[in-house]
């Protein structure tokens, strides 16, 4: 099994990413992820589900009243479905479109920048999860609270107000402490540990 280490390569390729605007895009997708939208700042964030648990981690990206939001490209299909269910009403354009981007930087460490070109040394998005620690599609779908990973901080703003599943992670937050975390051991697997 091959070892990862916090020295590889924080660089990703992005193929394709999903763009969401129209009169309703920025409080329609506000009101439903974790982290706040700044103006051209990218952002990780979580969709959560109403019971509060991780469904899809991404980052958002809003500039000119267009939101982007990039991850993996057969993930955006998933979140674009899951955005979809709550969007009753609004008045948005919802576009999965062909991009060269590449997003450079490590959560938690310095802000993370998008440029507007493929670069060489990139990693794939299994193994970004992996050297980040961010919970991958597999402990995603087994059930796992924003709470219960590394980066509740920079991916949950807990001042933003309301957003989908916020106030089961609220509580946990302030209210108590989460039973177990998910760690990321030097074999690069996942896997949740008892607190």
């Amino acid at each position: 099994m091959a070892e990862y280490n916090l020295n590889m390569s924080n660089i990703l390729n992005i193929q394709k990413c999903l763009k969401i605007k129209g009169n309703d895009a920025l409080s329609f997708v506000d009101s439903l992820i974790s982290n706040n939208l700044d103006n051209e700042k990218l952002k990780p964030s979580y969709l959560l589900r109403p019971d509060g648990k991780i469904n899809h981690w991404f980052f958002t990206h809003i500039k000119n009243k267009e939101i982007s939001i990039y991850q993996e490209s057969n993930e955006l299909e998933k979140i674009l479905d899951s955005l979809m269910k709550y969007a009753i009403r609004v008045e948005c354009d919802f576009l999965i479109e062909k991009v060269n981007y590449s997003l450079i930087g490590k959560i938690g460490n310095s802000e993370i920048k998008i440029v507007d070109e493929i670069l060489d040394d990139a990693v794939s998005w299994e193994v970004y999860e992996i050297i980040n620690e961010i919970p991958s599609r597999k402990i995603i779908n087994e059930g796992l609270l924003p709470n219960e990973t590394k980066w509740l901080d920079d991916f949950v703003d807990f001042e933003k107000g309301c957003f989908l599943g916020q106030e089961q992670a609220s509580r946990i937050k302030y209210r108590g402490n989460p039973r177990r975390v998910l760690i990321t051991n030097e074999n690069g697997l996942q896997e949740m540990s008892k607190i």
